[in-house]
């Protein structure tokens, strides 16, 4: 059997399915996010400023690179004067781990929300390690039509 070589053309069709494919992921993990969001701010209207939820996700595409990264939020200025302003603060993933370390986000997660961070966490997981292989893919594809411009 003789070798099969990849064209350019084909090359570029596989760069953009997965391409479509990554879009998909960053659709999927911003509805993770928007999910939590949405049940934070609905239960947050009924509780205290001390046991309000301080977490945010938030997804982010960038390149052929989709981060999905969670926040420590924080209020400042005078909801009265107008001079109400949000800062988010990173919270740091570990390095070569497709998760965030569960125990640092209980930490920062009020008890009512702890389920929905943990599952939220576990969904976005999974979304990061796919969407990382996608990346390298995507990037070794590139090197194959940058190389001399001829497939190998």
């Amino acid at each position: 059997m003789g070798e099969q070589v990849m064209d350019e053309m084909e090359v570029g069709d596989a760069i953009s399915l997965l391409r479509v494919r990554l879009e998909a992921l960053e659709t999927k993990a911003a509805d993770f996010c928007k999910q939590h969001f949405d049940f934070v701010m609905a239960e947050n209207k009924a509780r205290a400023w001390e046991q309000r939820s301080v977490l945010y996700a938030q997804a982010r595409m960038r390149d052929n690179t989709l981060g999905v990264a969670w926040y420590e939020v924080h209020w400042y200025g005078s909801k009265a004067a107008k001079t109400r302003r949000m800062t988010k603060k990173l919270i740091r993933k570990p390095k070569n781990k497709h998760g965030y370390n569960l125990d640092a986000l209980r930490k920062l997660a009020q008890p009512w929300e702890v389920d929905m961070v943990r599952d939220t966490e576990h969904d976005l997981c999974g979304i990061r390690r796919e969407a990382t292989f996608i990346g390298k893919a995507i990037g070794q594809l590139n090197h194959i039509i940058k190389s001399d411009g001829s497939p190998r």
